[in-house]
């Protein structure tokens, strides 16, 4: 317990929960499904056609409604009105091939008239069905103003848009699965860490102590159920409302971040002989500098991504150019791992050596789960690669906590290799001999 405090200060963690909690910042309202937006159209620096937002309705009957309202009341004139436009998923490579905005519209499956509201009162609601047999459809949404109404327009509008599933249900059809999902993975992770602590207090039963990495993965596991608790309970208000909690989504987000940078730690400081070769951190302590480094630049990552305005061509949390950053983020940090982790087999005996390549395979699985499935979600539609995504980021995750508690609590090669069966008690014999720090 008195390295653990170094250890988190070393890395600057701190520093990386303040940037996390950024997130807090950065929301987007657009990610709910009852959007309000600003739209500014028709000015000589914006163009006369907004893509304002789209939704995935699956087989059946959904709804939409939109309204608008003046942001500084008095600037429109009455009765002034912008055209609602409404393209499908097939058709919509066409509309982004079209340069001209104005002639747009005459790929749109409908086209509906939104009214301004005066007064900072919204306008009449413009409401519509969709319907589909076949299979599920992302359809997209814009707003227009080709007759020049608005060319004097100085503030923006507001904007109102709610989708809604034939069931009520406001989620994107790619989401439909999230909230059951999130609440059976939130009963694994309580059953998992009540296993935990009963295999945690047999350890500290036979040795007297818990080492200091098996008290740092207790406090990740921790931090992940109070993490998946926020996101559950943001998944449930977002399936009535359409925008959810946006806070405890925000606070989900950070803590899944800093979980990521702590497991991540773990295994580099292992590779780099930690309890292999040297029992106390002593010069790992300047690596471990190192792995806040990256994770502050990972919490930085995920706050652009946050403050990123949703657009047509993302479909996930992981598209554009910030999952590919992630693609090569956790890519270099595997080089770096399998670096240290080669130089850490060549130092030792047959035991740490048969240890090691054991544990590569293991760590190479946490490393590479993000650029693999990254990869192989783009085999798949728009609207499914969400659901890809998590949840084979869900999988990875729960195999990599059971691997890593297997690892420290079970009397296995690791433990027969390291610091672990080192006993801390009076007058006890330790098989296991480290170099000096």
């Amino acid at each position: 317990l008195k390295v653990l405090p170094s250890v988190l200060s070393r890395a600057n963690m701190w520093g990386c929960l303040q940037l996390s909690l950024l997130i807090l910042v950065f929301s987007r309202e657009a990610e709910g499904k009852l959007q309000v937006l600003p739209i500014l159209l028709g000015s000589k620096q914006t163009p006369a056609w907004q893509y304002v937002g789209k939704f995935g309705y699956s087989i059946g009957q959904g709804t939409y409604a939109a309204r608008l309202k003046e942001t500084v009341p008095g600037t429109i004139v009455p009765n002034t009105s912008i055209d609602f436009e409404i393209y499908v998923d097939e058709a919509w490579p066409e509309v982004e091939s079209i340069t001209d905005s104005c002639s747009k519209k005459h790929t749109a499956k409908r086209v509906r008239t939104l009214t301004v509201g005066q007064d900072g009162d919204w306008g009449i609601r413009a409401t519509g069905s969709i319907s589909q047999n076949i299979r599920p459809h992302i359809w997209y949404f814009a707003v227009s103003d080709c007759r020049g109404i608005l060319s004097n327009m100085t503030a923006p509008l507001e904007l109102e848009i709610e989708y809604l599933q034939g069931g009520g249900s406001h989620f994107s059809v790619e989401l439909q699965w999230s909230s059951s999902a999130s609440i059976l993975t939130l009963l694994t992770c309580s059953c998992f860490i009540w296993s935990f602590c009963r295999r945690s207090h047999r350890f500290w039963s036979r040795t007297g102590a818990l080492h200091p990495v098996i008290w740092t993965l207790g406090i990740i596991l921790l931090a992940q159920f109070i993490a998946q608790s926020f996101h559950t309970c943001h998944l449930i208000n977002y399936r009535a409302n359409g925008q959810g909690l946006e806070f405890l989504e925000a606070g989900s987000q950070a803590l899944f971040v800093l979980c990521q940078i702590a497991q991540t730690s773990i295994l580099v400081i292992i590779a780099l002989g930690y309890t292999l070769v040297q029992a106390e951190l002593g010069s790992l302590e300047v690596w471990l500098l190192v792995c806040g480094s990256v994770g502050l630049l990972q919490a930085v990552l995920v706050v652009m991504d946050r403050a990123h305005l949703d657009t047509s061509s993302r479909y996930s949390g992981h598209d554009g150019s910030f999952g590919w950053m992630f693609f090569g983020l956790r890519l270099v940090l595997y080089a770096w791992f399998l670096r240290a982790a080669n130089k850490t087999q060549s130092q030792g005996g047959l035991k740490l050596q048969a240890f090691m390549s054991k544990f590569k395979i293991a760590a190479s699985l946490f490393f590479l789960a993000y650029p693999v499935i990254f990869l192989f979600m783009h085999l798949f539609a728009p609207y499914l690669r969400e659901t890809v995504m998590e949840l084979g980021l869900i999988a990875a995750q729960v195999i990599s906590n059971v691997w890593l508690a297997s690892l420290f609590l079970d009397r296995g090669a690791y433990f027969e290799a390291s610091s672990l069966s080192a006993s801390p008690l009076p007058s006890a014999g330790s098989p296991v001999f480290f170099k000096e720090d």
